[in-house]
């Protein structure tokens, strides 16, 4: 679940943002998306990271601290070329390169660097580009260390959605059972739909059965985005009961988005079919 994108850091963040009336005939799509992976190649080498390339990477940080949006960004020849690209992968690679926290996320993800460390949590803190704080969270999150707990915790709360978002990415990622209560807040009350969904599946990810049941909730919702998008993550993390439910579903489902998703989901667990 290392969804990472609008940065919302993830695809979810394209999930939101397609959650448009309009843009329903290319959400479809959207949703049989894998999430865009952070491997935090840092993570898994034991040798020092050479200066150089820190150096480069803090100074594109700072760069973007303040950095508004860039208007002039998607006339850019090379972007136009990837948004012909209507294949799985065109998605990702247009996502990686129109969002540079995702590159700056995988390079500095779980840093045992302290000024890299610093720097990143003041982005975290003091950053005026939403996309920029929510790079610093998850590459903060994948140190693994508590101290960022009570970071991760003050960003549930945050006027912006991508930010709240990364939050609960980071949240997850820590992996700790105390975030429990957290995600159980966002699943009930955020404002974002996408947000509620997200944590909930993380609370069901982690044995929370409540998480389970609000998905389940969603299920019935009146908003075929939010259907569909419950879909996917019951078809990732459900059993027997739910094929038999989702089943049921798809022959009343009448948004061809959701259907498609349920269709997917029910491919999913398959296997499954016949457990209790």
């Amino acid at each position: 679940m290392r969804a990472l994108s609008i940065l919302v850091l993830s695809l979810a963040p394209a999930w939101a943002s397609a959650a448009q009336p309009t843009a329903n005939a290319g959400a479809g799509l959207l949703f049989s998306l894998e999430p865009l992976t952070v491997t935090a190649p840092r993570v898994k080498q034991r040798d020092m990271i050479d200066p150089r390339i820190n150096q480069h990477l803090l100074r594109l940080l700072q760069q973007r601290m303040d950095a508004r949006p860039d208007p002039l960004a998607a006339s850019d020849a090379s972007i136009g070329n990837l948004n012909k690209i209507s294949t799985l992968t065109g998605y990702s690679l247009k996502t990686r390169y129109t969002e540079i926290g995702f590159l700056l996320t995988e390079g500095l993800a779980g840093t045992n660097e302290f000024q890299l460390q610093s720097e990143l949590e003041k982005a975290a803190r003091l950053s005026k580009n939403v996309q920029t704080r929510a790079a610093a969270l998850v590459a903060l999150a994948y140190i693994k260390d508590m101290r960022y707990l009570g970071l991760f915790q003050g960003a549930l709360t945050d006027p912006n959605v991508t930010v709240r978002f990364a939050a609960l990415e980071s949240l997850l990622i820590l992996g700790d059972r105390s975030v429990q209560l957290q995600l159980g807040g966002t699943a009930r009350n955020d404002q974002s739909l996408p947000a509620q969904i997200y944590a909930a599946a993380g609370m069901w990810r982690m044995g929370d059965s409540f998480g389970k049941e609000i998905m389940l909730r969603f299920l019935d919702h009146q908003d075929w985005f939010v259907r569909a998008m419950s879909a996917y993550y019951v078809g990732e993390m459900g059993g027997g009961y739910e094929y038999r439910r989702l089943l049921q579903y798809l022959s009343r489902e009448t948004d061809p988005s959701s259907r498609a998703e349920i269709a997917t989901a029910l491919v999913k667990l398959h296997p499954k079919k016949d457990q209790p």
